[in-house]
């Protein structure tokens, strides 16, 4: 005999099963699903900012060549805010990214340079909590 034949008719009715199975489990894989959208968004930001740091160090190295070939020293005028680095990343909104020239020094006829960027990230769902800015920081070496 089935086991479902002793139950009253109220509880052997199964109708409805797979939409409670849905409402206890669903609220979970939604949450992974969107959590894991979240988790690759930062990732690719991440990459992007660090594609604009380089970006930076290199505009900030040509301005340094520059300024060796008209026969200055490599650290004239690099410093601040680089103005230029962020318009090469269109995932990014340009005006939220900062990149900063940090340090620009010579020695032995090496001229070292720093350039620090940030960008303010926030996560879609707050699974992961807040996150910091992120910054990224790129240096070059040239003679």
């Amino acid at each position: 005999m089935p086991r479902f034949t002793r139950l009253p008719p109220r509880l052997r009715d199964r109708r409805g099963i797979a939409s409670l199975e849905f409402a206890l489990v669903g609220g979970l894989l939604l949450s992974l699903l969107l959590g894991g959208i979240d988790l690759a968004r930062y990732m690719f930001t991440l990459e992007c900012l660090r594609a604009t740091a380089a970006d930076a160090v290199r505009l900030a190295t040509l301005q340094g060549s520059r300024n060796l070939n008209t026969g200055s020293a490599a650290c004239t005028s690099l410093s601040g805010v680089l103005a230029d680095s962020s318009a090469r990343v269109p995932f990014l909104r340009a005006s939220l990214v900062t990149a900063t020239l940090s340090g620009c020094a010579t020695q032995a006829g090496i001229t070292t340079v720093t350039v620090t960027v940030q960008y303010p990230f926030s996560f879609v769902v707050p699974v992961f909590g807040t996150a910091p800015a992120m910054t990224e920081t790129a240096q070059a070496l040239f003679n």
